[in-house]
């Protein structure tokens, strides 16, 4: 599944960067600044689909000071448009808490506390109030689904988007922003049959936390709704995302790939594998031949380059804190991917497994741009939520929520490089067009080495500790040649006359070519 990406523009959290190569180092997160266990609202149920989202958002300040009175978040309540503002603010911008002021609107007086957040989303170019002449914003008027869409797209700055087909939208100037916001998944229609969006019906506190979870990827995209509600799935456990380079057919596979995968949802004690889920991939199926490890180099297979799925998919299972998966690095290190935290798939015989050892189902949510691709995870971890990425050889760790005491929590270190095993001898392959003192290099020769990896996983007071160790083959350098040069036959070269100066370098001895 492809989506714009919504996360980019959101939350201004601590980074915790690791360089795994070539030091390791431990990459376990609580940011600084933030709330570590989340208040509990009197008139929330813990159970409830949407109460982890709520301890999520309050954790990440996002909520503070907007109760409806004390210990109470009035979830069904419709959401003002004061708290609209102030939630955006928080959510988007990277400034400080603005302060009260006197603004440009005549209804929002300086003296409340929250007076700075309509001026500033005003600013910020999201809204600029309700009415003109003189300026005013309505800050107790309830924000409508419509007005929330546009919020939403102007916030996270949503690309425009086909329309959605919903018959209520005539004569609304919100229907772009609708339309932009369903298809970035932060929500949905109001009815299906028929399709409508019911634009001027109220959004209630709790829906409004809700899309704005799922800006954040702390909650399944809107299409998953009905099935995150069926099979209990309450929030995002784990994250991972890795890049390449745009548009080569091996991307054209992995999209495909993920678009089989995305969906699909593993009930507790089951394992998942990709290979049985997805099969072969085939030019049937719509898989191009691309680059693919074959020996001891690189060849077009059909297929190529779906490993970079088992790859980012294995990190948010080993960042989550599941146990008992199975994965095979690759036998040659590839600098897309984290060393020794990464996977490769050929079918039938190399796959990965996902177990999910926890006591509540997991949803993988696949999407990609065309530069990255992403798996979250989500379930239910007592609302801890992490998000990693690898990208330009740095692996970073993102502890989005700490979660409560039942929480699985990782600790993850990767060694230094080494045992380095130097490359096998060069093979020279012939090619009669090249010149005899021309050559082409189609590999660099590189050494082998192994990393140890060590992982801790703490779940309601107890460690469970893993070691490993991932060994990377070398790779030789693989050189076209003259026929000459490889049966060491080739005449011996004239020397230069200079005498017209087409050496070029006067009375310096001639260089090497």
């Amino acid at each position: 599944m492809r989506r714009p990406p919504v996360l980019a523009a959101g939350l201004a959290l601590a980074l915790t960067t690791m360089a795994l190569l070539p030091a390791g180092a431990a990459v376990s997160t609580v940011l600084p600044g933030y709330v570590e266990e989340s208040r509990s609202f009197a008139d929330v149920s813990p159970d409830g689909r949407r109460a982890a989202m709520i301890e999520a958002l309050d954790a990440l300040g996002i909520l503070e000071g907007t109760e409806c009175a004390t210990g109470r978040f009035c979830p069904e309540a419709p959401i003002e448009r004061r708290v609209m503002a102030v939630w955006l603010v928080r959510a988007v911008d990277h400034q400080d808490e603005p302060d009260p002021v006197p603004g440009r609107f005549t209804d929002v007086g300086a003296e409340a506390w929250w007076s700075g957040y309509p001026e500033r989303l005003a600013e910020l170019g999201i809204s600029q109030g309700c009415g003109a002449n003189p300026a005013r914003f309505c800050p107790f008027d309830a924000v409508t689904r419509g007005e929330m869409a546009s919020f939403l797209t102007r916030a996270f700055g949503l690309e425009p988007a086909e329309a959605a087909g919903f018959s209520d939208l005539a004569g609304t100037v919100h229907a772009p922003n609708i339309d932009s916001a369903v298809a970035a998944g932060l929500v949905n229609g109001c009815s299906t049959d028929p399709l409508r969006f019911c634009p001027d019906e109220s959004v209630t506190r709790a829906e409004m936390v809700e899309f704005l979870a799922r800006a954040f990827d702390l909650a399944p995209p809107a299409i998953y709704a009905e099935v995150a509600e069926e099979h209990g799935i309450l929030h995002l456990i784990s994250g991972y995302t890795t890049y390449h380079d745009c548009c080569a057919a091996r991307v054209t596979n992995l999209q495909l790939f993920s678009d089989t995968v995305t969906g699909t949802v593993v009930q507790p004690g089951e394992r998942l594998s990709l290979n049985g889920l997805v099969g072969r991939r085939t030019v049937e199926k719509g898989y191009l031949p691309a680059d693919t490890w074959v020996v001891d180099r690189m060849s077009d297979t059909v297929g190529g380059g779906i490993s970079q799925y088992a790859a980012t998919m294995y990190n948010a299972i080993f960042w989550g804190g599941f146990v008992g998966s199975s994965y095979r690095p690759h036998s040659v290190y590839i600098p897309r991917y984290p060393p020794g935290i990464e996977g490769t798939l050929d079918y039938p015989h190399i796959d990965l497994v996902f177990r999910n050892d926890t006591e509540s189902p997991v949803l993988v949510v696949s999407d990609y741009t065309d530069t990255s691709l992403a798996v979250r995870l989500y379930g239910d971890n007592d609302g801890r939520a992490v998000i990693g990425e690898w990208k330009d050889g740095w692996h970073t760790l993102e502890v989005v929520t700490p979660g409560g005491p039942d929480a699985r929590v990782v600790t993850g270190e990767v060694s230094r490089p080494y045992r380095y095993v130097d490359p096998p001898s060069t093979r020279y392959i012939s090619n009669a067009e090249l010149e005899v003192g021309e050559s082409i290099v189609l590999q660099p020769a590189r050494k082998g080495w192994t990393v140890r990896i060590d992982r801790t996983v703490t779940a309601s007071g107890r460690d469970r500790d893993q070691s490993w160790w991932v060994s990377y083959r070398p790779v030789r350098a693989i050189i076209e040649a003259h026929p000459c040069v490889i049966s060491n036959s080739c005449p011996a070269e004239e020397e230069p006359s200079g005498e017209d100066g087409e050496d070029g370098n006067g009375d310096q001895d001639p260089q090497p070519v």
